[in-house]
């Protein structure tokens, strides 16, 4: 699940909302508890359906962290790259070569995620690797593929800017925006909206720090400023000491939300209605309305979602977008139990699983443009990766993706929007890919 979306009536009302929050919320935890535990230790996906392939499947090897607060990031793993293999394959595949993938699960153990990437490159003899959730993660995967010479595309997480502006290296990828990529229309629409001074909860770990940095920057490009950062321990039980921190009295002129994991983006949104912040204060980059039962609760209403690359509707008359959609109905009641970690098939929204299914359909197009086979054409898929520049079509229905050969960082087009009913989302603003900003302070 990604960083998105986001928003009290009177005596009874007021007391109750925070209750129903709760329970939805606890509903979601006992959900992610009962996470689908494939066969030993991995699972595959991947089996030609119908297309002509007849060359040694290509492989897969898939980071997919499905352990507690990370359990709807792996549920979208699965869907979105499970719905892309699916239509990969049933097309012929890649160049006469069915993808197959091989899921394990590090647990968000760093050490975990070192350990299963080797034994999935050596041992499985992948020929790609993608996934992992957590920054810290995909920082020592991205070392350890160097060493081992294999491409790596982490698709959703992983979202410290240093991963590509530090550390990036020849066989690293990573296709969706992040930090400082994301947040100009944002902080820009935020400022000239609201105000100059800001709150900002953020997860005291790599990405949280990295948020903070990347917010302080481009606020501060506008004269705007974080006058209150809160670092939050990962997985904290008890939210009330932070939340409370945010003043309610005008001295700041909102509070940004998505400086948090996405398991502790959910809980503090819900814990801002429960003590009574939101909507007293402006919230910034809050959950998506999957993760609180289908509906937006009334304390987010106006509050501005974290930006991001797929919104349903976006760009309006997109035939590709309807045929993704399709596509992802008819997986989430295919796989159900993945599905039900969101609360059914009726709420997992195509956005959770589009950052995954995009990475693997970039990945795909690169294959096909480098003839991969297999691991011996890494050099050629390499190549291919640095030229990925696919538009808005059946490959790309949220919008184009592009790929900036310098640092290996990608983009895609960007949506920001707000909360503007249970189940409605306006539209603020939106950045084609070839516009949205490079970092290129790191060389490949």
């Amino acid at each position: 699940m990604a960083p998105y979306a986001g928003e009290v009536l009177m005596a009874f009302s007021k007391w109750l909302r925070p209750v129903v929050s709760m329970l939805v919320m606890a509903s979601w935890l006992t959900a992610c508890s009962a996470v689908p535990q494939p066969a030993a230790s991995n699972g595959q996906a991947g089996a030609p359906q119908g297309g002509q392939t007849n060359g040694t499947p290509i492989k897969v090897g898939y980071l997919a962290d499905a352990n507690g607060t990370s359990a709807p990031i792996a549920a979208g793993m699965h869907l979105g790259t499970d719905l892309a293999v699916q239509q990969i394959n049933a097309a012929g595949g890649v160049n006469g070569h069915a993808l197959q993938v091989t899921y394990v699960d590090p647990q968000s153990d760093p050490t975990q995620a070192s350990q299963m990437a080797t034994q999935l490159i050596q041992t499985d003899k992948v020929d790609v690797l993608m996934g992992a959730v957590l920054s810290s993660e995909c920082l020592v995967v991205q070392q350890l593929v160097l060493k081992l010479q294999v491409v790596y595309l982490p698709t959703f997480g992983c979202a410290a800017e240093e991963f590509s502006t530090q550390f990036c290296n020849r066989y690293s990828f990573r296709f969706e925006p992040v930090g400082r990529q994301q947040l100009g229309p944002l902080v820009g629409y935020i400022v000239k909206t609201y105000g100059k001074s800001w709150a900002m909860m953020y997860s005291d770990y790599a990405y949280g720090q990295s948020q903070l940095r990347a917010y302080t920057d481009q606020l501060g490009t506008l004269g705007a400023s974080i006058t209150l950062p809160i670092p939050v321990p990962q997985n904290e039980p008890n939210l009330a000491p932070y939340v409370t921190k945010i003043p309610t009295d005008g001295s700041v002129n909102g509070v940004i939300i998505n400086g948090l994991g996405a398991g502790d983006l959910t809980r503090v949104s819900l814990a801002l209605g429960q003590y009574g912040i939101a909507p007293r204060v402006q919230v910034i980059g809050n959950s998506g309305r999957d993760v609180y039962g289908g509906s937006y609760p009334d304390f987010l209403k106006g509050s501005v979602a974290a930006p991001q690359p797929y919104l349903s509707g976006q760009p309006p008359n997109n035939p590709y977008g309807d045929t993704y959609e399709k596509g992802w109905r008819e997986i989430v009641q295919k796989e159900t139990d993945w599905a039900n970690i969101f609360g059914g098939a009726d709420k997992a929204l195509p956005f959770e699983g589009y950052i995954q299914y995009s990475a693997m359909m970039a990945l795909k197009s690169a294959m096909v443009s480098a003839k991969f086979s297999g691991r011996q054409d890494t050099e050629a898929l390499i190549s291919a990766l640095e030229r990925v520049n696919i538009p808005l079509g059946p490959d790309a229905p949220g919008g184009a993706i592009m790929m900036n050969p310098t640092d290996h960082q990608g983009a895609q087009t960007i949506y920001v929007y707000r909360v503007s009913g249970p189940q409605e989302e306006e539209l603020l603003a939106s950045v084609p890919a070839d516009q949205v900003p490079k970092f290129n302070s790191c060389h490949v």
